[in-house]
């Protein structure tokens, strides 16, 4: 574990210049420029609202029950943010190799650096869209729930996940050229089978041992909990999203190191 902090360490500055170029692509061009990441989460929070708060007037059983409320689109958003990072940081980084075969050919880049930055553009993506949100709802609930401390805990976790999934499926796209279209595919059926647009209280007791088999799940429900619920996760949360991060890691590391001399070889 010393050797791979180190080797970040000493390529921060090209992970920084990196993550700084992404960051910058997004809103090259527009007007607005870096203002559109505020924008565009709150303009989905906005419709969120409207439509199950007052059109739908969706009812949220955990959150009080009763409609009309926002309880049901923050509900909505607060899982989609994590879900959207993740999204965004496994399909960015399965392609990340073959995207950027002139830089892969050099002999002295650092592979790893690539899925390592846009994990992190993912993650500060996320990290604005959560403020944002937090924001609104210290508006119309007029409270700071205390369990926020916990966010620098889980958006650690989610670091360590996405990077480890996405070094794995970096390394295996590279070898078969598939993964990534399948990819778009098993994430659509992960969205539906993770709780963001329905709360667990309702999904049948047969169907829900599926629900929590997905690692997804839990990343989400902590996020619920520490954001909406004003409460601490349990600890078999943190336990099994903890657990699944470092395997993901241990294993996506291992796999793209032993494999990453031959990736030049395979463009």
């Amino acid at each position: 574990m010393k050797t791979r902090l180190q080797h970040f360490l000493f390529h921060r500055h090209l992970l920084w210049e990196f993550l700084r170029r992404d960051l910058q692509a997004r809103y090259v061009g527009s007007a607005m420029g870096f203002f559109w990441s505020v924008i565009n989460p709150l303009i989905l929070l906005i419709v969120y609202s409207v439509v199950f708060g007052f059109i739908l007037r969706v009812p949220s059983p955990r959150l009080g029950g009763q409609a009309p409320s926002l309880d049901f689109a923050f509900y909505i958003f607060c899982g989609l943010l994590p879900w959207y990072a993740f999204q965004e940081s496994l399909i960015r980084s399965t392609t990340c190799i073959i995207d950027n075969q002139h830089l892969i050919k050099q002999i002295r880049f650092p592979a790893k650096v690539l899925p390592a930055y846009i994990t992190l553009s993912s993650l500060v993506n996320q990290l604005i869209g959560t403020v944002i949100l937090i924001a609104v709802m210290a508006v119309f609930r007029h409270e700071f729930p205390w369990t926020l401390f916990g966010l620098p805990l889980v958006f650690f976790l989610e670091w360590v996940f996405f990077f480890g999934t996405g070094l794995l499926f970096a390394t295996l796209n590279t070898y078969l050229r598939d993964i990534a279209p399948l990819m778009s595919i098993a994430t659509l059926v992960m969205m539906w089978a993770t709780p963001m647009f329905y709360e667990m209280e309702i999904v049948p007791p047969a169907w829900q041992p599926l629900l929590y088999a997905n690692p997804l799940t839990y990343m989400v429900l902590i996020h619920h909990h520490l954001v909406l619920f004003n409460t601490w996760p349990p600890f078999l949360y943190w336990m099994i999203f903890a657990t699944v991060s470092l395997v993901s890691f241990g294993l996506g590391y291992r796999i793209f190191t032993r494999r990453h001399q031959e990736f030049a070889d395979l463009l």
